[in-house]
């Protein structure tokens, strides 16, 4: 949340500057030595001062000044609600492709922001277009060295560029992005792929020209475009073939095997959806380098399977020693990631019985095969449906599900909501990450004995 007045703060650090100042949930940071903030990293500039006077508006309406001084590197302790504190900066483009215009009508307002603001891709890795920066920006992120950023090419064809955003600007990105690297600020890029318009040729160009850009530019993700069943009145398009798929992995390869040798790093890498579509096995861990693009779908499940396969060497005997029925909510496209960890469940720890409940996507269609992206009625769904023998038997609903900090699906149903929907069946909610799941078995595990339940 922001507010025009300031920046709301959601809560304090234990034992930090800021609790022994007095300030409190809810209290809103005016100023900084005098200065309105616009953002989180305004925050960190100031905050790294030694002698610092903070102007505080205090739940009671009272507002306080505050002067201290403190080591340049000790955090204050604060935590916002939010990391941009004026307003966030929304798309003027009209993409092609744009996934917020493909979802229904009546959910929640926040779900059809569209943001294209540089803070929150320096802050948290979100992908912006460049369209949108006014000549202030640009300064501010060179002044500031806000690196790396998150930009979203999609073609380096001015034409083809200019399609795909539906806006005159978009034909600029080959100059936007030297003009990055000319300030040391390195990126990494996207390409939303739709068949017919910016794959093939258009595609050997695009990655041929980020490739000569590194290492300014530092990796290019390759994603197919993602299509929900709530078009109407959009641009045609259409999911790529099987075969389609196939010719793509095998161009980012043959592209792959020639940069290696030349830059060091693969550079393009191809995301999880284009190999589930085309029926091919992941790549091995080591041509995932270091996951430079793991927030985009690139080597999530691989990542997944390695860690999960690391950890439960070194927790081998707890998780032998287990007695537990299991019941996992996935989307369709991680359903062989699950089977192949039960199987290794049923050799090494014949205790953890697993259960694989695959959920197909009827809110957003049945297209949408990630798991982030399930409904809370779609979940509510399969688990009262399911008539899988041997209970009591929890359901494991992924963490990823639910809105970031909240108890809210997708759609609006909250948790509570949707336990009380499917009782006497029970859930829990677990962690996202292979290790995360793991230690959350182990613990709960040891704690109850859910069969006896």
């Amino acid at each position: 949340m922001s507010t025009s007045l300031g920046a709301k703060i959601k809560a304090i650090a234990p034992d930090s500057i800021a609790a022994e100042l007095g300030i409190e949930p809810g209290d809103i940071l005016l100023r900084m030595n005098g200065a309105r903030l616009q953002d989180y990293i305004d925050f960190l500039v100031y905050s790294s001062e030694e002698e610092l006077n903070l102007e505080i508006l205090k739940k009671s309406g009272e507002v306080i000044e505050i002067e201290f001084e403190k080591d340049s590197a000790e955090p204050l302790g604060l935590v916002f609600a939010d990391n941009v504190f004026d307003q966030t900066r929304v798309c003027s483009n009209h993409c092609l492709f744009c996934f917020v215009h493909q979802l229904p009508c009546g959910q929640r307002a926040s779900l059809y922001v569209q943001d294209d603001d540089y803070r929150l891709s320096f802050l948290h890795g979100c992908y912006i277009t460049l369209t949108n920066l006014s000549e202030a920006d640009w300064q501010r992120i060179e002044r500031l060295h806000l690196s790396p950023l998150y930009v979203s090419v999609h073609a380096t064809d001015p034409a083809v560029r200019r399609k795909l955003l539906g806006s005159k600007a978009g034909g600029a990105i080959m100059a936007q992005l030297k003009r990055l690297g000319s300030a040391g600020i390195s990126v990494h890029t996207q390409a939303v792929i739709c068949p017919g318009i910016n794959d093939g040729a258009i595609l050997e160009r695009t990655i041929s020209d980020l490739a000569g850009l590194w290492p300014g530019v530092l990796s290019l993700a390759v994603v197919p475009v993602g299509l929900t069943c709530h078009r109407e009145h959009l641009y045609p398009l259409r999911q790529f073939t099987p075969a389609e798929a196939c010719r793509v992995l095998d161009q980012l390869s043959r592209w792959q095997q020639q940069l290696l040798p030349q830059l060091g790093t693969r550079f393009v890498f191809a995301a999880d959806e284009w190999y589930l579509q085309a029926g091919r096995k992941f790549p091995p861990e080591t041509e995932y380098e270091e996951y430079p693009q793991l927030d985009n779908g690139v080597g999530l499940i691989r990542f997944f399977l390695s860690e999960f396969y690391r950890c439960f060497d070194k927790n081998r005997s707890k998780l032998a020693a287990l007695k537990v029925n299991l019941a996992v909510i996935t989307g369709m496209a991680a359903v062989g990631m699950w089977q192949e960890i039960n199987s290794y469940f049923k050799t090494n720890a014949p205790g953890v019985m697993l259960t694989i409940i695959p959920v197909a996507n009827e809110f957003l269609g049945t297209s949408v095969t990630v798991t982030g992206l399930l409904s809370g009625k779609d979940i509510i769904r399969a688990i009262n449906t399911d008539q899988t023998q041997g209970r009591p038997l929890l359901y494991l609903i992924p963490q990823i599900t639910l809105k970031q900090g909240e108890t809210l699906f997708l759609d609006g149903i909250d948790l509570n909501s949707l336990a009380a929907m499917v009782k006497p069946k029970r859930i829990a909610v677990v962690p996202t990450r292979a290790s995360d799941w793991l230690d959350w078995i182990i613990k709960e595990g040891c704690v109850n004995n859910w069969d006896e339940q």
